[in-house]
C-alpha cells in the first residue's frame, strides 16, 4: 500500500494525459493510504442482500449451467428442479442468518457461492447415479464437508444440520411444498422453465422475516440495534481525536453531519408499489 501511494504521488500531473484515469478495486482494509481516498472519487457498492438476492444469484451464475439438463425429458429433471430450488433457498438462509450475529451462529462463517456449486454440481451426479434420492449422501456431502467443512463450533454444526434437514428432505421433492409460514417460498411445477424461475424468485419479498431463518421475531431488532451502533462507531471514528476549547465538540459535529444526511436523503419508498412496477 504505502508503494501504491509513492507511485500515485510521482505521476506529475501536467504531463499526464487529460483523458488519463486510475480505477481502483478494493475490499474494505484499515491500511488503504488515507491520501488517495482524500485526492480520488469514491464508489461504493454494497452487493444486494436477502433471500431474493442470494436466489437471483445463484440461478444466474450456478443453476445456469446445467439449464440444459433440467429442460430435457430426463426422468430425474423434475427432482433436480425441486432439489437445487431448495438448496439454493438453504444457501441463501445460511447467508442471512450471519447477519444476526450470535443469534445465527456462534461463529461467523464465510459460506461462499463455491459451497453451492459443488453442492448442485454433487446434487446432479448423485441422482444420475441412484435410483433413489441419496439424501443420506446428499445431506453428509453438504452439511459435513461442503458447508460444515467451515463450521469448527459443534453446536453450530448442530444447526447447520438441523437447517440442512428442513431443505434435504422427502417432503420438499413435492410440488406446492411451503417452507414458510408466510407462504413466500413455494415448490412451483416441475414443468416450468429456467426464465420462468427467474421471474418466479422475482416475486419473493424485499425485506425477509427472521421466522424464515427459524428464529424469534425480535431477532430483527437485535440487527437493527448492532448496525445503529456500528453506524455511530464509524461516525464517530471521523470525529478529531481532540477538540480545542473554542472548537465545536465532536457532540455538535455529529449532529451537523446528521443533519445533513438526512437532508440530502430522498423520500421514503413505498415498496408495495415498487415492487408492482
Amino acid at each position: 500500500m504505502p508503494r501504491l501511494e509513492r507511485i500515485l504521488e510521482a505521476i506529475p500531473p501536467e504531463s499526464a494525459h487529460r483523458d488519463f484515469r486510475i480505477w481502483l478495486t478494493s475490499t474494505p482494509s484499515p491500511h488503504f493510504p488515507v491520501s488517495i481516498l482524500q485526492n480520488g472519487s469514491k464508489m461504493t457498492i454494497e452487493p444486494p442482500s436477502g433471500i431474493k438476492a442470494n436466489m437471483l444469484r445463484a440461478y444466474r451464475n450456478q443453476v445456469s449451467d446445467l439449464t440444459d439438463f433440467m429442460q430435457s425429458e430426463h426422468p430425474k429433471a423434475s427432482q433436480f428442479k425441486l432439489l437445487v430450488f431448495s438448496l439454493c433457498l438453504f444457501h441463501g438462509v445460511l447467508l442471512e442468518r450471519r447477519k444476526f450475529g450470535p443469534l445465527g451462529f456462534n461463529i461467523p462463517y464465510e459460506f461462499t457461492d463455491g459451497d453451492l456449486k459443488i453442492c448442485i454440481s454433487q446434487l446432479h451426479m448423485f441422482l444420475l447415479e441412484y435410483s433413489e434420492i441419496p439424501f443420506k449422501v446428499l445431506t453428509y456431502t453438504a452439511g459435513h464437508i461442503n458447508y460444515g467443512g467451515r463450521v469448527t463450533d459443534d453446536w453450530d454444526r448442530r444447526c447447520l444440520m438441523n437447517v440442512l434437514a428442513d431443505y434435504y428432505n422427502l417432503d420438499v421433492v413435492h410440488v406446492g411444498y411451503v417452507f414458510d409460514i408466510f407462504g413466500f417460498y413455494t415448490q412451483i411445477p416441475t414443468d416450468t422453465m429456467f426464465v420462468d424461475y427467474m421471474e418466479y424468485i422475482k416475486t419473493f419479498p424485499i425485506n425477509d422475516h427472521p421466522e424464515v431463518f427459524g428464529l424469534h421475531p425480535n431477532a430483527d431488532i437485535t440487527f437493527a440495534q448492532s448496525q445503529t451502533y456500528i453506524c455511530l462507531a464509524t461516525l464517530l471514528k471521523l470525529q478529531p481525536k481532540q477538540v480545542g476549547g473554542a472548537a465545536t465538540s465532536q457532540e455538535d459535529v455529529t449532529a451537523s453531519s446528521a443533519r445533513a444526511i438526512l437532508e440530502q436523503l430522498p423520500d421514503m419508498f413505498k415498496l408495495d408499489e415498487i415492487s408492482k412496477k
